[in-house]
């Protein structure tokens, strides 16, 4: 199994790596259009088709992955994020329509399968979803999900280095729980593994000073593959939302903020975000991208070490000290609003 997923690895990596190039060669004069508080204007942003194509030839060339209709969900979703967010690459899709794309590939999510089966109850008996006989649950809990790692990336996705480490944390993280003899679901690891390449070849390229950038495209990729592996064959819900927690976290304290100043939760470029926030405070990108990274490495740790208790301890531990220093630092670095 070692061979396989090294092998994964290193192919995704390879391909990934290759096809960036080739963007940045072919395509690096197209500047990207600006987006708010990025700190460079003529970078191409097309880093995401270059994702999709690596993923999808690392999967169509691998022998070792049989078909299946989680695997036939995870590409239906990776195709439709490859035409709707490289058109919000060319042209600005109203946040309405992301939103309902977001909708989208849930439903996609659910209807092939990934779907969360059960809730860990750290203080007694799993609760049990059954969304074969009564899908409601599993369908509401899938949603809220999808929505809140695919913004939490792709909100995240606003420093260069930012979103390559995150993901490669994630993606390892998910493949380790999944090797593991209780779960024991080598498909996963080998997908995770497939991520893992694919994003740690786009950091390579997207480290300070970047030269491309994920966009639409790639943010939506990177949170969707992440969503539907915590999905595959079984939730590993708690141990994503652990890796994820910084992201996830700010994601919340930003929707929390644009709803209490009336303004929409989903419209960005209002500065809001920690990274913004840190880059007003005089923090460099690279260094703002070492410190998510860490952070998320640390959760990961947290993730695969701990017992369910530690875990939910460590949890609200870490949302208490997060939002306090969060709240201290929006008094140093106002916001545009």
């Amino acid at each position: 199994m070692e061979e396989k997923i090294i092998a994964a690895f290193l192919f995704s990596f390879s391909c990934s790596a290759v096809l960036l190039w080739a963007t940045i060669f072919f395509f690096g004069k197209i500047p990207n259009r600006g987006e708010p508080g990025r700190l460079h204007k003529n970078v191409s942003r097309f880093g995401g088709i270059a994702l999709i194509a690596a993923f999808l030839f690392s999967i169509l060339f691998n022998p070792h992955l049989a078909w299946s209709p989680q695997l036939a969900g995870l590409l239906s979703g990776s195709l439709i994020i490859l035409f709707f967010g490289a058109w919000d690459d060319f042209s600005p899709l109203h946040w309405g329509a992301q939103l309902g794309l977001q909708f989208i590939l849930g439903i996609v999510l659910f209807v092939f399968g990934m779907r969360a089966w059960v809730i860990t109850n750290p203080f007694g008996d799993p609760l049990f979803l059954y969304p074969d006989s009564w899908f409601l649950p599993s369908f509401l809990i899938g949603i809220a999900f999808t929505f809140l790692i695919m913004n939490a990336v792709n909100w995240a996705d606003g420093v260069d280095g930012l979103l390559g480490g995150v993901a490669v944390v994630a993606a390892i993280a998910i493949a380790v729980v999944s090797l593991r003899p209780e779960v024991n679901q080598p498909t996963v690891a080998i997908l995770s593994c497939i991520v893992a390449g694919i994003a740690l070849a786009f950091l390579f390229f997207n480290m300070p000073p970047a030269r491309i950038l994920a966009g639409t495209t790639g943010a939506y990729f990177i949170g969707f593959a992440i969503t539907a592996l915590s999905l595959f064959a079984g939730a590993k819900i708690a141990t994503t939302l652990l890796v994820l927690l910084v992201p996830a976290l700010d994601a919340l304290y930003v929707f929390y903020a644009r709803m209490r100043d009336h303004a929409s939760p989903f419209r960005g470029g209002d500065g809001r975000h920690l990274h913004d926030k840190l880059r007003r405070m005089g923090f460099s990108e690279r260094n703002i991208a070492l410190l998510y990274t860490a952070l998320s490495a640390l959760s990961a740790f947290v993730a695969l070490s701990f017992q369910p208790s530690g875990k939910i301890l460590f949890l609200g531990a870490f949302a208490i000290a997060f939002f306090f220093v969060l709240s201290r630092i929006e008094r140093l670095t106002p916001t545009r609003v």
